[in-house]
């Protein structure tokens, strides 16, 4: 069958917007686009959630497309109708329907045309001009375009290298302060070494003390006792002596008896339980000066003061059930009768804090429940509140997830995992306004999770999402 001449926009009908060839089994998705089935399925074979449409970016939450059995017929039959090359152009810079020379453009349709074809009844309400007139025109216009491109080019580069200056300066001023840190650190670990190292003296010298008073209390009574044993023993052989070898000396033995006093040595224990025991007093001393010192220290560098944040049931999606301390939210199983106001969720299942930031520093800590389906962050004043938006910086969330039995931060265009040993059960949330920074800590440990750098440019509200029955979020007060 020869090959003819087919209009751009019908060709267009028939090709895959992914490989630009003729449909291959072509599938339907649910915004409606097509696709050949081989290149749908590579577009989507790397993902787990979150499938969106090549074409119109419109994101869904499985992988359906059925078959388009019209399409694929007309893609045969117009394949096997379309010249060769690309779009079927003409060869040769002449009119495939008229063979003249191609000395006019038509503006309406962006394409060269005859002069035959200008007298035309499809041209003929068109706006036509010479082509040299209408390449002149489009020439000016690209230099124009590529006049500006150059001047932003220029500024892009004097704005790289100014910035790449100052990151350098920055650079140098982090570099300072590390080395600052790790020598305030160094002389606090010093200086906790030698009270470590004096305290344990003391308990050597107390150790040492109690050893020698022991021997020398063991000696002493071990002298004692020996001569106790003596006198006894030379008793009871005067007792068993006959009645006048008794009576002989009785009184000088009983005399010299008498006057033997015998002491009994002070006792270690008291000796030494006073020392011991204001050396006790220093280690509660110690102990409650160390646990005041990290609390302060924590405190001092936490980047400002810590939240104590309610939700707001207004923004709750209806099947979100909130604790009546506004604490804690899980998911029901059944949507709540609530009112629709422009502040709710009525899609995705997440709820906003009452509490809405616009500068300064802040922190706020979460329980998270040990099973999968939760996501909490920040996220802008602005954000769609109605119909399916997935958790991206791009729709102005900036949040962390338990999904799949793994912990994420939700980047854009994937996700970041996060690189954790144990289960979380209490999530520390820092925002810095002006620092431009949401950052998330392991509240247990203070193991840094991860930070998003965001400039932020309107009021801001902490998020949380739910989305399994088996799981939860608590505000932690």
């Amino acid at each position: 069958m020869a090959a003819v001449f087919l209009p751009g926009n019908l060709q267009d009908e028939a090709t895959c917007s992914v490989c630009l060839e003729f449909f291959k089994d072509p599938v339907s998705i649910e915004c409606g686009h097509n696709f050949c089935r081989a290149c749908i399925a590579k577009s989507w074979r790397d993902l787990e959630m979150d499938f969106p449409c090549p074409q119109c970016r419109e994101i869904f939450q499985q992988k359906n497309f059925r078959p388009n059995r019209q399409l694929a017929n007309m893609s045969e039959i117009i394949s096997q109708f379309a010249l060769p090359g690309p779009k079927g152009a003409p060869e040769e810079g002449l009119c495939e329907r008229h063979r003249e020379a191609f000395k006019l453009f038509c503006k309406d349709d962006q394409r060269a045309i005859c002069v035959v074809c200008d007298r035309s009844r499809e041209h003929r309400p068109h706006t036509v001009v010479p082509i040299e007139e209408a390449a002149q025109e489009y020439k000016e216009q690209i230099q124009s375009r590529l006049d500006f491109l150059r001047k932003e080019r220029q500024e892009l580069l004097e704005f790289k290298s100014s910035d790449d200056k100052k990151s350098q300066e920055l650079l140098k001023t982090i570099e300072l302060e590390r080395q600052l840190l790790i020598s305030e650190f160094e002389g606090l670990r010093q200086f906790l070494h030698d009270q470590e190292k004096l305290l344990l003296g003391q308990l050597e010298k107390m150790e040492k003390g109690l050893a020698k008073r022991q021997s020398e209390n063991i000696t002493e009574l071990s002298r004692e006792i020996s001569l106790l044993n003596k006198l006894i023993t030379e008793l009871k052989e005067k007792v068993q002596q006959p009645v006048l070898e008794f009576l002989k000396d009785v009184t000088s033995v009983l005399s010299r008896n008498n006057e033997l006093k015998f002491q009994k040595p002070v006792p270690v224990s008291s000796d030494m339980k006073n020392s011991i025991c204001n050396f006790s007093l220093k280690t509660v001393v110690l102990k409650a000066v160390l646990k005041k010192f990290k609390e302060n220290l924590q405190d001092e560098l936490g980047k400002g003061e810590k939240e104590d944040l309610t939700l707001d049931p207004d923004t709750a999606n209806q099947l979100l059930v909130l604790s009546t301390d506004l604490k804690s939210v899980r998911m029901g199983c059944r949507k709540q009768e609530l009112p629709d106001n422009p502040k709710r969720f009525d899609t995705n299942s997440r709820v906003l804090a009452l509490e809405g930031f616009k500068s300064g520093r802040h922190y706020w800590e979460v329980e998270v429940g040990a099973s999968d389906g939760w996501a909490f962050g920040v996220a802008k004043e602005s954000v769609r509140r109605k119909g399916l938006n997935q958790f991206s910086s791009e729709e102005g969330i900036w949040a962390v997830q338990q999904n799949g039995g793994r912990y994420w931060a939700v980047t854009s265009p994937q996700r970041t995992p996060l690189c954790i040993s144990e289960r979380l059960s209490k999530v520390r949330v820092y925002l810095d306004y002006e620092g431009e920074e949401v950052s998330f800590y392991n509240a247990e440990n203070m193991q840094h999770l991860f930070t998003f750098n965001v400039a932020f440019n309107e009021r801001v509200f902490p998020l949380f999402s739910v989305c399994s029955t088996v799981t939860y979020l608590k505000l932690c007060p």
